[in-house]
């Protein structure tokens, strides 16, 4: 099975070279097109030699209020229409939510796949492809309720920034409250939807105790030693949800055992976390 192109979009007057963190796991089949303006703080050598193995493009647009989210949004707007008649991914690296209207209006245009996450390295995609998939549902609850477009908008804008927060739900009605008058018949519309998306945090309780358990498995069927296995899984279930969890957990690797050796126990380990 041929691999999937990947279109990175990197709003990086936003992320800056956070942003880049996991350019060492791009290759070939990766895209990445780096918007920026006269501001945006200059690219490390560091940076610019991680993303040498990928077809890389530069866009410096006009300074100016949202300019660079329009250039960007406007040229994937692009892509998607260049791309129709085959299977591409698209992922924006931006902290900015306001991109998830955006993602939303194109998944339900054409199914087309796409998200947005706060930087290459995939650790967070799984939360921002669910949130995006919450403010769809939460936008289309409400327009089939008959709400218009900005409180629909505004709504799911909400919801989307409070999602991972605890207690959910009630920092939901919360913020609903201080918005709207009539707070409660918004709430009732997507209540069902907030109580899924409640729910569902629970499944992630055990998360590290199986990292731990993957990552043995993985270093014992490539034939590690114990001395090697027992540090290395709980170094990944030490720092795997950090911020730069990937970078830290690979520089200690390359620290203890040398680049060689070290490499080579990562790239074993690298796609699990």
């Amino acid at each position: 099975m041929p691999s999937i192109e990947t279109y990175y979009l990197i709003d990086f007057e936003n992320v800056n070279e956070d942003g880049l963190s996991g350019c060492e796991n791009l290759g070939i089949h990766d895209h990445v097109y780096l918007f920026s303006t006269k501001n945006a703080p200059k690219i490390s050598i560091e940076k610019l030699t991680c993303l040498n193995s990928t077809d890389l493009s530069s866009h410096e647009v006009p300074a100016g209020n949202q300019s660079l989210d329009m250039h960007l949004v406007s040229y994937i707007g692009y892509l998607i229409g260049k791309n129709t008649n085959n299977k591409y991914k698209y992922v924006i690296i931006s902290k900015d939510a306001g991109y998830d209207n955006i993602i939303s209006f194109w998944k339900t245009q054409n199914s087309s796949d796409i998200t947005r996450r706060n930087r290459i390295a995939a650790t967070q995609e799984k939360l921002s492809s669910k949130k995006i998939q919450l403010n769809t549902e939460i936008q289309r609850a409400l327009s089939k309720a008959g709400y218009p477009q900005p409180i629909i908008n505004k709504t799911a804008s909400i919801v989307g920034k409070l999602y991972g927060t605890h207690p959910f739900s009630d920092n939901v009605k919360k913020e609903l409250r201080n918005t709207y008058s009539n707070y409660a018949d918004v709430y009732e519309v997507i209540r069902p939807i907030i109580a899924k998306y409640s729910t569902s945090r629970t499944k992630t309780a055990n998360t590290t105790t199986q990292l731990n358990s993957q990552i043995q498995k993985i270093l014992s069927g490539a034939g590690f030693a114990n001395d090697i296995i027992n540090p290395i899984a709980s170094l990944v279930s030490k720092h795997h949800k950090e911020q730069n969890g990937k970078q830290t957990i690979y520089r200690a690797i390359i620290a203890k055992y040398g680049q060689k050796r070290g490499l080579n126990i990562y790239n074993h380990i690298k796609n699990s976390f």
